[in-house]
């Protein structure tokens, strides 16, 4: 598909751009190519716009309620074209600005859709060409740029970052970010995904990992971002900050595990010391005692052995005491 003017009043691309007052209208058509051999049905319709998961802009499925953009855009044929083989057909539509609309940007798209009918009891499926429909209603430009908590968790060989780039103005805008790390050697980290556009009242979340973690130390982490107008104005946030700390926690627990080691074994020969101390000192007592006891036995046994007094003398002094008590009175 491409648009019917093309060069004249669309973004690069094939895409259609519009700058409308509130109220106001355009006519416009877009072309529908087949380039195959047999003749193909197209469905066509209008679809507003939101912000894809992963980074980029998705349009709303056929069917949904639409509320923006894709309810403006009107097709002046059916919702189905049927289009020969190597042929191409011209659908013509009108966007319209309902009255009141305030100023900003819009974002909706124009998409062609080729359903493959289900073989053999497969599955349906769908494939879809969309041409964004850019709509700027004149006005005061409000570039507004908000950002979530900066997050993060521990991934396999580092760190990883993640922020939300809010749109809350008025005006389209893609962004760049970076991670910003101080504290040590300063760096730079780009953000993921880059230079995707952001419609107002949508988000995209980014994401930046921090690797060749410091074993010791601190990091503080900041995130940037800068948002563009395309061909305007831009505006740099920051994020809150991140603080990380480092240690390396598995030498300390080993070398406290060492200490704690080191200290039993010093306790247990302490005590095995003082043990051994205790059954000397009662050695040596025992020591003490036996050769008191030997030095006793033997004093003993030395009086047992002296001369015992003759028997004259032991004689007298007998006599002497008989005599002495058989005198007369």
């Amino acid at each position: 598909m491409q648009a019917g003017l093309y060069g004249l009043t669309t973004l690069t691309g094939g895409h259609f751009g519009y700058a409308l007052k509130a109220g106001a209208r355009i006519e416009d058509s877009a072309v529908i190519y087949n380039q195959s051999d047999e003749a193909r049905t197209f469905h066509v319709y209008g679809a507003d716009v939101a912000n894809a998961t992963g980074g980029g802009l998705a349009p709303a499925q056929e069917g949904r309620k639409m509320t923006a953009v894709g309810a403006w855009l009107t097709l002046d044929s059916g919702a189905t074209v049927t289009v020969p083989p190597k042929s191409r057909r011209t659908v013509r539509f009108t966007l319209t600005v309902p009255v009141g609309t305030p100023p900003g940007s819009y974002v909706g798209s124009l998409v062609t859709a080729l359903r493959t009918p289900a073989v053999s009891g497969g599955v349906n499926t769908e494939t879809r060409i969309a041409r964004l429909v850019e709509l700027t209603v004149p006005g005061t430009a409000d570039l507004q740029v908000a950002l979530t908590e900066l997050e993060h968790r521990s991934v396999a060989g580092g760190e990883e970052f993640t922020v939300t780039v809010r749109n809350t103005g008025n005006v389209l805008y893609t962004f760049t970010g970076t991670l910003n790390i101080t504290g040590g050697s300063p760096r730079k980290i780009p953000l993921t995904p880059s230079g995707i556009y952001v419609i107002p009242g949508g988000t995209a979340t980014v994401t930046g990992r921090l690797t060749r973690l410091p074993s010791f130390g601190h990091r503080q982490v900041t995130a940037t971002v800068t948002a563009t107008v395309p061909g305007g104005t831009a505006k740099t946030v920051r994020s809150n900050t991140v603080r990380l700390s480092f240690f390396p926690w598995l030498i300390a627990v080993l070398a406290g595990t060492a200490v704690l080691a080191l200290l039993v074994v010093l306790v247990l020969t302490r005590r095995r010391w003082r043990a051994w101390l205790r059954r000397r000192a009662q050695e040596r007592a025992a020591v003490r005692s036996l050769r008191h006891e030997l030095r006793a036995d033997r004093a003993s046994a030395g009086d047992s052995r002296r001369p015992v007094p003759n028997g004259t003398d032991q004689a007298q002094g007998v006599s002497g005491v008989s005599g002495g008590s058989g005198d007369p009175g």
